[in-house]
């Protein structure tokens, strides 16, 4: 059986939209932003360093019925013994919630010992099989970068920079093992909306002259609340091929 071919025990055959990504991105940032409106806040959004944004997308993520999976190790490197060894990836995507098959014996193992059958063991109820696992190829693996023009504090990253780390997580994704459904989320605020989407194929190209198989950027703008020179959102997915 070849790579391109599914398991026979894949609990999922159907990837996932690349623009479902990109919607349901927007739609937890703008709620966020609003939220922040609400209730006056003086820092918005665009103040939140990337560590922050990420629980704001997970929700997102999970009101579109993505099944998020934060900070999962990537497949060539399930097996290490270690839960703290490992490159990850900041966040998976599923069609359905059920495990993905890393080849991990550490994630699987029972913390508890095997007691054994009870006094009462005739009266236990049946024991539930086991969800079947997911390949890591039917998944959608997802990394992040963050920044802003205008920056609080240098909180939200630096938008010069961020084509390097866009880059060098794109590479990352399109040589690893084992993902075959992958791209960069791209999530920006800046002076305006034009500007922004004008950056984020821009960006796009920059990865592609690098020699990375991207398949075209997907650009979501929104307006935001100007409070220290940022009135405007981007929200840019660039999937990535197998390289």
């Amino acid at each position: 059986m070849n790579g391109s071919e599914p398991r026979p025990n894949d609990a999922t055959l159907v990837t996932i939209a690349a623009a479902t990504v990109a919607d349901a991105a927007v739609a937890a940032l703008r709620a966020a932003a609003d939220e922040r409106d609400l209730a006056q806040e003086v820092r918005g959004i665009d103040s939140l360093p990337e560590r922050e944004i990420q629980p704001v997308l997970a929700t997102g993520f999970e009101a579109a019925g993505l099944h998020p999976l934060r900070e999962v190790r990537f497949p060539q490197r399930a097996g290490e013994p270690v839960r703290s060894v490992g490159t990850r990836c900041d966040f998976v995507l599923r069609t359905i919630d059920a495990p993905l098959d890393l080849g991990d014996d550490v994630d699987e193992e029972d913390d508890e010992p095997d007691e054994g059958p009870g006094l009462f063991a005739e009266l236990d109820p049946e024991p539930v099989a086991p969800p079947i696992a997911m390949d890591p190829e039917s998944a959608f693996w997802l990394e992040v970068k963050t920044g802003a023009a205008c920056r609080d504090l240098g909180d939200a990253g630096d938008l010069t920079t961020l084509p390097k780390r866009t880059t060098i997580d794109l590479a990352r994704l399109a040589h690893a093992s084992g993902v075959r459904h992958a791209a960069v989320l791209v999530v920006a605020f800046g002076p305006d909306e034009a500007t922004l989407a004008h950056d984020a194929h821009a960006l796009d190209r920059h990865a592609a002259e690098q020699g990375l198989p991207t398949l075209g950027a997907i650009v979501r703008t929104f307006p935001l609340t100007d409070r220290h020179g940022n009135a405007a959102g981007l929200v840019a997915l660039i999937p990535v091929g197998r390289a």
